[in-house]
């Protein structure tokens, strides 16, 4: 994707010259030629005087070039002390999704024990006592969270409780959800919760087909049922949608619908991946091309929209050790009381599950035990710890990619894959934009 000027600062080519991009610094400007050739000659000799005064004072100095340094991962044996837990209330589904990567609803029905909920959310709220900021506690899961109705309202008044404490920094609760659930339920939900990520494939053809009820019944309905309480009580929630090759090339439609029906201006579309029940269906995945081009399409109609359209693995706001909480101290709970590190492996039998589940509460003692040993594994997936990152455009933003959709989180890659230059090839275009709607240049 273009020569770099150091290890750190890369020189992209664009129209009439370059994109110089810091991503340590938080730079993006546009230079020509001439520039980018002054800017290695200076970090050669280390003489200022090879680049023009007036390229010197339109960087507001040089100081950038020698990147801050990268973040630093802490030590692997650190100690454990979560602030933040998820709770995987039920394997139960009241939708059978075409492509759900924990197939939810298959298997004997399990739901969180109250011992389970209330471990989690002690040893958090002690911790974030300790620290001084609100404890999270979110819902999320292989299953529909609102499914476990007594357990979620019990999860979420313990934690109150304990948050009643005056010298408790509080708590603060977030919710991923199908959305489908009866009206009581959406109210408690929509003033109970400061963050709902809804999935929504919409519009009501995608929906009903993709995210069909239990019996085959569309969902739409429902959900934008629950999108209207949303939106009543101003509550703040995203959208997330599965792209698959049934509306890979719907996507700037998506944004339309979503925009226009429900008022909703954070988006988030992920391409779907083999696993579970989108190992079923016939050319499920879309190609990474494909999804590339598509997607960068609908980035910009969102744009247009005044909306933000996210891909997990193209971020260019801030720099990033790693993908996601894996290495960041995860302590996400399954409802038979196992601790994974990965929201997409929530279930003991998955093949994955002894790579990502690292620890199980222990009935007899009222704790979690950890594996500190596995959890010590899981905190190597930073990506200074992938050389094959080493000099890629999108380190610190993709961060060395999802460990699961990779399928082996502790190889070393010998080579690009084509999900690699599918997030090369978006992250470019994100750049492109930075550079057309806020122009810095150089020269």
């Amino acid at each position: 994707m273009g020569a770099g000027i150091n290890a750190e600062v890369f020189a992209l080519p664009y129209k009439d010259g370059f994109i110089v991009y810091s991503p340590l610094a938080g730079r993006i400007i546009h230079a020509n030629a001439q520039c980018v050739s002054q800017l290695r000659d200076y970090l050669e000799t280390g003489d200022i005087g090879v680049v023009s005064p007036e390229v010197v004072t339109r960087f507001g100095g040089l100081q950038w070039l020698h990147s801050p340094p990268p973040p630093v991962a802490l030590p692997v044996d650190r100690h454990f002390h979560p602030t933040a837990a998820t709770l995987f209330l039920t394997n139960r589904c009241n939708l059978r999704c075409l492509y759900c990567y924990a197939r939810a609803g298959e298997f004997a029905a399990t739901d969180m024990s109250p011992a389970v909920y209330r471990s989690a959310i002690n040893w958090v709220m002690n911790n974030a006592r300790r620290t001084g900021f609100p404890a999270q506690v979110g819902f999320h899961g292989g299953g529909e969270p609102t499914l476990a109705w007594p357990e979620l309202v019990g999860a979420v008044e313990y934690a109150r409780g304990l948050a009643q404490d005056n010298e408790h920094p509080g708590v603060r609760f977030a919710i991923a959800t199908n959305g489908v659930m009866s009206a009581e339920h959406r109210e408690y939900v929509a003033s109970t919760f400061e963050s709902v990520t809804l999935s929504f494939d919409g519009p009501p053809d995608l929906q009903n087909r993709m995210r069909p009820l239990i019996h085959g019944q569309g969902s739409f309905e429902e959900v934008m049922a629950f999108v209207e309480v949303l939106v009543s009580h101003k509550t703040r929630f995203g959208i997330r949608s599965t792209i698959t090759n049934q509306n890979v090339g719907r996507m700037v439609e998506m944004i339309d619908y979503f925009t226009t029906q429900t008022g909703c201006k954070l988006l988030h579309f992920e391409p779907a991946f083999l696993n579970g029940r989108c190992c079923t269906m016939a050319d499920a995945v879309p190609e990474p091309e494909t999804f590339a081009e598509h997607f960068i399409k609908a980035m910009d109609r969102a744009r247009e929209r005044g909306a933000d359209l996210r891909f997990s693995a193209a971020r260019l706001a801030g720099t990033f050790l790693s993908f996601c909480g894996c290495a960041l101290d995860p302590f996400s709970i399954t409802p038979t009381g196992d601790v994974t590190a990965c929201f997409e492996v929530c279930d003991r039998h998955d093949p994955l599950a002894t790579d990502f589940h690292f620890g199980h509460f222990d009935e007899s003692t009222g704790r979690f035990n950890i594996d500190v040993a596995r959890l010590s594994r899981l905190r190597s997936l930073t990506v200074d710890n992938k050389p094959l990152c080493t000099k890629c455009v999108a380190k610190w933003s993709c961060s060395g990619d999802c460990p699961v959709k990779g399928r082996q989180p502790f190889s070393l890659p010998e080579a690009e894959s084509r999900r690699c230059r599918m997030i090369q090839t978006i992250t470019r275009a994100m750049l492109e934009r930075a550079v057309e709607n806020a122009p810095c240049r150089a020269c």
